[in-house]
């Protein structure tokens, strides 16, 4: 009798001790809450991450524009992207922060697709110097917009904004007096839209010539003293030379269709 009592206290005990344990694995464990991840502000190094990637300057434009920054816009971070070939257009718009390059709430725009008639002006300046010594044919040279383009209220593109013209021609400075050439054809100016717009216009510039005077000058020379006279021929002419910050009227090349930021005023009056 004694011992049967045991073995029921026994057993007593045990269920006691390991039904916390059977409940606990009997009840369905409740998923956790998913985490909320906020992205990282973009950094110097992802920029340059993203154009190895083999992403377009637009594309990486497109992005800073819509994301959160910590860039370093320092003299030697800067010279730092410019040595990694980092695109000048890119550079500019890391320059220009979020405070110029996101829409704010405070100022609510809406998308409008508006029609920007053909030959409508834009105001460009150019953003480095451009010289016939260093530029050869086909090279991109870039600028940046003076001031926002307006249609019927739609702002089409925004100051500061990137252009393009291509080299078309570059020559150096010669022997004899013979000047510096350089001249470029326009290419393009990105819209609000981030899509790049045809433009048209060609520059030309040539550098300070004394060809023919000196040729003249080398011509008698030689008649009178002979082979010296030919050091005349060694004077160079000058460079052509444009220097950043020169402002030039491009236009908008054909009808284009560009979906512009319309401020509430714009859109009452419409």
């Amino acid at each position: 009798m004694k011992r049967s009592f045991s073995l029921a206290l026994a057993w007593t005990l045990a269920i006691a001790l390991i039904s916390p344990f059977l409940i606990q694995a009997q009840e369905p464990k409740q998923p956790a809450p998913p985490q909320q991840t906020t992205a990282s502000p973009l950094t110097n190094k992802d920029v340059v991450e993203m154009l190895k990637s083999g992403l377009s300057a637009d594309i990486v434009i497109a992005k800073i524009r819509t994301s959160q920054n910590n860039f370093d816009t320092s003299p030697a971070a800067l010279s730092d992207l410019k040595a990694g070939n980092v695109p000048e257009a890119v550079i500019l718009e890391m320059v220009k922060g979020p405070t110029e390059t996101t829409q704010t709430a405070s100022t609510p725009a809406t998308d409008v697709t508006v029609t920007v008639p053909d030959g409508t002006e834009i105001e460009i300046q150019l953003t480095n110097n451009a010289s016939g010594e260093e530029l050869k044919v086909g090279d991109v040279v870039d600028f940046t917009l003076v001031r926002p383009v307006l249609v019927n209220g739609v702002t089409v593109f925004e100051k500061d904004a990137a252009a393009r013209a291509r080299i078309t021609t570059a020559k150096r400075a010669g022997h004899w007096g013979k000047a510096g050439k350089l001249e470029w054809a326009m290419q393009d100016v990105m819209s609000v839209d981030g899509n790049r717009v045809s433009s048209r216009f060609t520059q030309r510039q040539v550098g300070d010539s004394k060809g023919g005077t000196v040729a003249v000058a080398a011509v008698a020379t030689t008649v009178l003293l002979g082979p010296l006279g030919l050091l005349w021929g060694l004077k160079k002419g000058k460079p052509s030379i444009i220097a950043a910050g020169n402002r030039y009227s491009v236009f908008v090349n054909g009808d284009t269709k560009i979906k512009g930021k319309a401020s509430a005023e714009a859109l009452k009056a419409q």
